[in-house]
């Protein structure tokens, strides 16, 4: 482990060459405006947080990292993520909340490992068809964007238990949202939602528990 956060660094040492077995690296909390070509040389990476700096944009080579399994880059200005993140096969958790985002790459869908994304917070006005791929997604928060609607895709969230959408821009919601066979938790409120489908009533029968 190596923890570079709470600096006042505005680029990160030239060093990661060296350190190919490194696994969790935190640089969280400095003044970052890009990362270095030399981490993607941390072919054994499980772990990276790069919250709280000024990064912008991050580098296309970020997939290569095809260890990792939880990615923190909250807090920064980020206004889109590399497409190569579809490679990440075993990424697990993204925390992508308090950026600038106005999507999310297509390639997500090649994420088939991800359990729980975090995108609260940003500008987000559309979200990619390929969303509905990932079969192990558990907990999805949108809560604060500039969401109008949800791709039918979504549908296929199989294993989706949380499902956070509260301040968009949503005027009604898919019946099948109240449908999706282990959603426990659903939040829709300071929406500009005129009615509810009648699949909601079943879904507050079974335990469900709705925010409006």
């Amino acid at each position: 482990m190596l923890d570079l956060g709470h600096n006042s660094l505005a680029a990160l040492p030239d060093m990661f060459a060296g350190l190919p077995e490194l696994r969790f690296l935190y640089v969280s909390n400095n003044k970052l405006t890009a990362l270095p070509d030399s981490l993607r040389s941390l072919a054994r990476l499980t772990y990276l947080n790069v919250t709280d700096n000024a990064l912008s944009e991050l580098p296309g080579w970020l997939g290569e990292l095809g260890h990792l399994t939880e990615f923190r880059a909250y807090n920064n200005a980020l206004e889109y993520l590399p497409e190569s993140m579809g490679h990440l096969s075993e990424l697990r958790e993204l925390h992508v909340m308090h950026n600038a985002l106005t999507t999310l790459p297509q390639s997500l869908g090649g994420c088939g490992s991800l359990r729980e994304i975090d995108a609260q917070g940003n500008k987000l006005r559309a979200l990619p068809d390929t969303l509905g791929s990932l079969s192990r997604l558990t907990s999805l928060n949108l809560r604060f964007n500039d969401l109008s609607a949800l791709p039918d895709t979504m549908r296929h969230l199989a294993e989706l238990r949380f499902l956070d959408l509260r301040a968009n821009r949503l005027t009604e919601v898919p019946e099948w949202l109240a449908q999706l066979p282990r959603l426990e938790k659903l939040d829709l409120r300071w929406n500009q939602l005129g009615r509810l489908p009648q699949s909601f009533g079943a879904f507050r029968e079974r335990g469900g528990q709705v925010y409006v």
